[in-house]
């Protein structure tokens, strides 16, 4: 079983270990990276590096409040529980969609409950499959950024920087994205509208969270600007 991957940020070194105790003696397997402070952190984050960030609020320097508005700029998905000793950033926690908010001391079964949770979202996530080298992968689409068709080959962007090269046609993926938060504003393209930051109006293309743009046909950009509207609708509204 593939063991979560986890961030601990807390400037507090006793506040790191009592975490990493919880989690050791958790009955789901993790692999935890500690960071002293939020700049350390986002120094080191990057879009599907963690499954989960366990963030303490109150921090010399930057707050964890403010390192989270930092990171759901580029990453919007990625599970955050804060850690504190006070209730009263309740409502920052509700508009960063952060999935937690534990009370320190935290208990062993605030732990656990998260952990559970946070596997069932990682184990359930929709999917792309695939067939590479005689054999069926599936990919979450959360990690996705875009396809593209390139010649023979259709080249799969994740947001963890990776590129993973197929053999085919993008046409016979896109039956799999319908009903998901994809869009195709260029035939030789799909976007992850999740990780798309704008639409650059000079060179009609997508601007997406990594800074590849993707181009619009003209054809398209009627659409291509009403999908990523509807997709940031739903999103307000808790649909995506």
């Amino acid at each position: 079983m593939e063991p979560l991957n986890l961030a601990i940020c807390d400037d507090l070194p006793e506040e790191r270990k009592a975490l990493l105790a919880l989690l050791e003696q958790a009955p789901i397997a993790t692999n935890c990276t500690q960071f002293g402070s939020s700049e350390e952190l986002l120094e080191a984050f990057r879009p599907g590096k963690f499954d989960l960030l366990l963030m303490d609020i109150y921090m010399d320097g930057m707050t964890g409040v403010e390192a989270v508005q930092k990171i759901r700029e580029t990453d919007d998905a990625i599970p955050i529980a804060f850690t504190t000793t006070s209730t009263e950033h309740t409502l920052e926690s509700y508009r960063l969609s952060v999935l937690k908010y534990l009370e320190k001391p935290v208990r062993q079964k605030d732990i656990n409950d998260l952990l559970h949770l946070v596997k069932l979202q990682r184990d359930s996530a929709p999917r792309l499959a695939i067939r590479q080298n005689g054999e069926t992968q599936k990919i979450p689409l959360a990690e996705l950024f875009y396809l593209e068709q390139k010649g023979h080959h259709v080249m799969l962007s994740r947001k963890d920087g990776s590129v993973l090269q197929l053999y085919g046609k993008l046409s016979d993926l896109l039956p799999q994205l319908e009903g998901q938060p994809f869009f195709c504003p260029h035939k030789s393209y799909c976007v992850n509208l999740a990780f798309v930051r704008g639409i650059n109006e000079e060179y009609q293309s997508y601007e997406l969270a990594d800074g590849k743009k993707v181009p619009i046909s003209r054809s398209n950009r009627a659409k291509a600007k009403r999908a990523w509207e509807d997709f940031l609708f739903a999103r307000t509204r808790g649909a995506r």
